[in-house]
């Protein structure tokens, strides 16, 4: 059964007297369950309603103009806090701590609690996009905190078990977002949900799309939605022409050399925090910002290609048709020229390609 007054003193000690709180509640070795049923579940779910309520009561809250799009985003919190909770635990065993499902749902709860606190506060106008993202970063401090002592992840391990989880989840749960249809960047109008414009007119779109981990999250999303929606018709031969391959060398070489740099930005932050005793509030800040990037980064040919004017679709068919030339050069006439322009581009692509 749930218990308020319980439910009260967990949020209350998180945010006054989160050390004191997370050393007591683990002394009590809950189950996941409870903490599911008497936090996680509660918080998450209290979050939303105040998020909507606000919204709804002063008209501040565009992603609240529907209830299916309320009951859509709630039943992502809940996908999302799972997902986190499984990445977090599953990893802190890979890695030689705990894969201890029980002390990773409490870990994950009980940090996230100014996080969802903040959303609760999102919707108000002007000052509310503010709140939430400080107490987001303040949930990123507390859980870099809280991990160690709930899944015994070895010290030279932590910077990162903490940076692959953070990201695993950022972008498992971008994933899931589309799945289920709300991880397209869209707005609402009247009730209804309308499709992005064009992400090329950035003109029109600076002024709407939020800054650090949310504004790459759509606009990433915003290049997604526009990338899909791309469509090509194939020449009746199947024959791949010359510019088409260069075209589709340069766009993959500059989105490997933005993937290589950042990579090499994250390594160097790594190093840098995993060389002190501690890390700084800062430091956190770095590795939140690092994870808003990673959103990007992983499309980073898709946005190539998108923010080039170019066409996905075409870009798509273009790899499908080097890689059977590669593969199966004699399937067909088309093969067989194609496999030629491949033969001419074949160092290239050797460095770039994914195939």
């Amino acid at each position: 059964m749930f218990d308020m007054k319980r439910f009260t003193e967990l949020v209350r000690g998180a945010l006054l007297d989160a050390e004191a709180t997370w050393a007591a509640y683990r002394a009590e070795e809950r189950p996941w369950q409870y903490t599911a049923s008497h936090l996680s579940a509660p918080l998450i779910l209290a979050s939303m309603v105040v998020a909507g309520l606000i919204a709804w009561l002063l008209n501040s809250g565009y992603q609240f103009g529907s209830l299916g799009l309320w009951l859509l985003a709630t039943v992502m919190s809940f996908v999302q806090f799972a997902i986190a909770v499984g990445i977090f635990t599953g990893l802190a065993g890979a890695m030689g701590g705990r894969r201890d499902f029980d002390r990773g749902t409490a870990a994950l709860s009980l940090a996230a609690v100014p996080a969802y606190v903040g959303n609760a506060l999102s919707t108000f106008p002007w000052i509310g996009w503010l709140i939430s993202l400080g107490l987001a970063v303040l949930a990123v401090v507390y859980l870099w905190r809280i991990l160690p002592g709930y899944l015994d992840v070895p010290a030279e391990k932590r910077t990162t078990h903490f940076v692959v989880s953070l990201l695993a989840t950022i972008l498992a749960s971008f994933a899931a977002g589309a799945v289920l249809g709300v991880g397209a960047y869209m707005k609402m109008a009247d009730g209804r949900l309308e499709q992005p414009e064009d992400v090329s007119d950035t003109s029109q779109r600076a002024d709407s799309r939020a800054g650090g981990l949310l504004g790459e999250i759509q606009r990433s999303a915003a290049i997604y939605e526009a990338a899909r929606a791309d469509t090509y018709e194939p020449p009746a031969d199947g024959r791949l022409s010359r510019s088409q391959v260069e075209e589709y060398v340069r766009v993959m070489t500059r989105a490997n050399a933005m993937q290589d740099e950042y990579a090499e930005r994250m390594e160097t932050l790594a190093e840098e925090i995993e060389n002190k005793e501690d890390a700084s509030f800062s430091d956190l800040v770095k590795i939140f910002r690092g994870v808003g990037g990673a959103v990007g980064i992983s499309n980073a040919a898709m946005e190539i290609v998108k923010t080039g004017g170019g066409n996905w679709a075409e870009h798509v068919w273009v790899e499908e048709q080097l890689r059977v030339a590669e593969f199966q050069p004699d399937a067909d006439d088309a093969s067989a020229h194609n496999r030629e322009l491949y033969d001419d581009y074949s160092n290239a692509l050797a460095e770039v390609a994914p195939f």
